[in-house]
Parts: structure tokens; C-alpha cells; sequence
């Protein structure tokens, strides 16, 4: 009869509890305070949050969340034990070590869902305008994350959780053969290097399905146009625009969309160009001007040798009504001799020569050089 007593009152006491065992436990879902947006569909989020001591906490984390990137620290200090159950929504849990006193708990870890991308805009001024109007916008897409308040930074390149980095768009050879200006101001060999640019995009406001556009920087820079013809590849005359980065921010790699006495002349890549420097932007082609190139070839066996003579021409028609700069540029074999020249050109790294010619309205120039290379 004591015995069943005593299991009566064990159990009458079990049952006042489990109201108050009920209560002590928070559940608490993760929504970040901080995040920091990679290109490729990945961002680093961080939560902070203040709890009373003495309670169970079960932690709701993003469905997308990389379970193996989370980070647990307890005041401060990295907990070590802790258990995710796996689910439509992975919930965290952990025995705690603070007691009865109040803790910070901060939450960090990769989750998908989230990315961003530069969007560039560039207004050209009317010919021979030496500044044009650029304007730097960030699209920062959403399919995963809910927060009412989140600062948010913006990381130019990817984080890849499995292998190496991707390397940010290069320049076109066209871009680069064009040159780049020297830079106003000399370059510091000191402080620290930067291995991914950070944009501040502010606090903002996020749901799933958004897609935000957030202003990084609007300038006008100096805009050098180039007229190159690569006469080694190209048929055409390539414009080119040098732009002079005169924002306080680096442009990230991305997409240019040009526009000019209002309409849409096309689209093109910039490379990564940091403050002071040029980035390129190709915008088309010349339409009034042909240009062809032709080789003609020649073999010989005598007595001084067996060889192959080279003959290259280079024409270059302008059906316009004004002048044209252009500048040309060819390319030669490395085992290239015996070079000879109808108007000597600049000779440059990489077996390139360049020459600078203007072409009257309506008139003509013909470039022409000779080479041999032995059989």
C-alpha cells in the first residue's frame, strides 16, 4: 500500500511539473542580423541572440543552411556538444553551460538561396564627349531568407564549398591590346591586400521571392574611346571605351549596358578595375569603315637559303564625311626575320606591332611589311 502510495505521489508531482518544464523551453527561429552575399547563390549569415539562463533553447535554422559550416558559440566561448535534426527545417539543440545566468548566443553559417550580381549602366555623351555618365547598381535576388532588418555586404566572388575559387571575367584581348592609361596616382606597395572586395549595401529588408536593386556608386568618368582594328583576328573595327574609375569603390566584374542619344547601342563585359584605374567596355563596331588584310606568299631555295617570304598588306577604307583615328595592330611569328617595313610601326611585347593612322574623309591607307621564316 506505501509503495503505491509513493508511485502515486511521484507521478501527481510529474504531472505538476510539466507545465513548468513546458514553459522553461524557448524555441527561437534564426533570423540573421548580419550577411554577407557572395555571386553564386551563397551567403554567410550571422545571429546574435540574448537568452535568460535556465532555459531549454531549440534553434530553428533556415532550410537551406550548410549544416557542416555552422558555427555555435555560447558567450563567447565555441560550444562543443551540440545535435541538428535534419527535417524540412533543421532545429538545433545543445546542452548549455551558463546556469542560471543570461547568455549570448551567436549563430554563424553558409546557407543557399541568396545572391547578388553588378549591374552597370553607361550613358556616352555626344562624340568627342571625354566624360560619360556610369552608374553601378547591385541585384541582390532572394528565394530562401526572411529578415526584417539584416545589414547586409556584398562580397565580389564566389565561395565554391567543394574546390577552388573561380577567377573573376579578364579583359578581351581586344581590351587589353588597347592599353590602359598610367594611373594618376602613384600605387602604395604598403597595407593589406584585398582579397575580395566588401560593398556596404545597408540594412534591408528581405523576403523570399525578392529581387532588390541597391545603388553602389554613380560617377562620370573620364571615357577614352579607342578605335582598334586587330588585323590578325578581326574584320571590323572595334570601339572600345576606356573608363577612368574616379568613384570610391572598386567596380566589380560584370555586365555593361550601353546607351547613346537614347537608344540601346548593346552589352558588354568590364573586368574587375580598381579605384584609379581604366575598365574597358566594347560598345560595337565602326560602320564606316572597311578594313582587309591580305598575305601573299613566296618560296625560296637558293643559295643563301630555303626560306618563305611573307608579304602582308593592310587596307583600311573611311566612307565617312570626317576623319578617323584607328589604331592598328598585327601580329608576326615569334621565328619571324629579315622584318621590313612601309611606315614603321611600334614594336611591342607578345610579336604585336602597332601604328596610329588617321584616315581622311573619304580616303584610304594601306599598311605594308614583309618577314621571312625558314623552312
Amino acid at each position: 500500500m506505501k509503495r503505491f502510495a509513493l508511485l502515486w505521489s511521484v507521478l501527481l508531482l510529474l504531472t505538476t511539473l510539466t507545465p513548468l518544464l513546458a514553459q522553461d523551453t524557448i524555441q527561437y527561429t534564426s533570423q540573421p542580423d548580419e550577411i554577407a552575399i557572395f555571386y553564386n547563390n551563397i551567403a554567410y549569415a550571422r545571429d546574435t541572440i540574448r537568452l535568460p539562463g535556465g532555459t531549454a533553447v531549440s534553434i530553428v535554422l533556415p532550410a537551406t543552411v550548410f549544416a557542416d559550416t555552422l558555427v555555435l558559440r555560447e558567450n563567447d566561448r565555441r560550444v562543443p556538444d551540440y545535435r541538428l535534426t535534419q527535417g524540412s527545417a533543421p532545429s538545433l539543440q545543445w546542452a548549455s553551460r551558463a546556469g542560471d545566468e543570461a547568455r549570448v548566443i551567436t549563430l554563424e553559417y553558409l546557407m543557399s538561396g541568396t545572391a547578388w550580381k553588378p549591374k552597370y549602366d553607361l550613358f556616352l555623351g555626344a562624340e568627342g564627349s571625354p566624360r560619360a555618365d556610369f552608374d553601378f547598381f547591385a541585384e541582390i535576388s532572394n528565394s530562401a531568407l526572411t529578415a526584417e532588418a539584416v545589414r547586409v555586404r556584398l562580397i565580389a566572388g564566389q565561395v565554391d564549398l567543394s574546390s577552388a575559387l573561380t577567377a573573376p571575367a579578364p579583359a578581351t584581348m581586344n581590351q587589353y591590346i588597347a592599353g590602359y592609361a598610367e594611373p594618376a596616382q602613384p600605387v602604395s606597395l604598403t597595407g593589406a591586400a584585398t582579397i575580395q572586395y566588401i560593398y556596404e549595401a545597408g540594412t534591408l529588408a528581405l523576403a523570399p521571392g525578392d529581387l532588390v536593386y541597391r545603388q553602389i556608386a554613380s560617377a562620370s568618368p573620364l571615357a577614352r574611346r579607342v578605335n582598334l582594328w586587330n588585323a590578325a583576328t578581326d574584320r571590323s573595327v572595334t570601339v572600345i571605351y576606356k573608363l577612368l574609375n574616379e568613384a570610391d569603390v572598386p567596380f566589380a566584374d560584370g555586365i555593361v549596358r550601353s546607351y547613346q542619344n537614347g537608344l540601346f547601342l548593346g552589352s558588354d563585359g568590364i573586368e574587375l578595375t580598381p579605384i584609379g584605374s581604366e575598365g574597358s567596355v566594347t560598345v560595337g563596331a565602326l560602320q564606316n569603315v572597311r578594313v582587309n588584310r591580305t598575305e601573299e606568299t613566296l618560296y625560296v631555295n637558293n643559295a643563301f637559303g630555303d626560306y618563305t617570304q611573307y608579304s602582308i598588306r593592310l587596307t583600311l577604307n573611311n566612307f565617312a564625311d570626317e576623319p578617323v583615328s584607328i589604331e592598328v595592330v598585327d601580329a608576326y611569328p615569334f621565328d619571324a626575320t629579315a622584318l621590313r617595313f612601309d611606315g614603321e610601326p611600334e614594336r611591342q611585347g607578345d610579336d604585336l606591332l602597332r601604328w596610329q593612322v588617321t584616315i581622311p574623309a573619304g580616303g584610304e591607307i594601306t599598311l605594308a611589311y614583309e618577314y621571312r621564316r625558314n623552312n
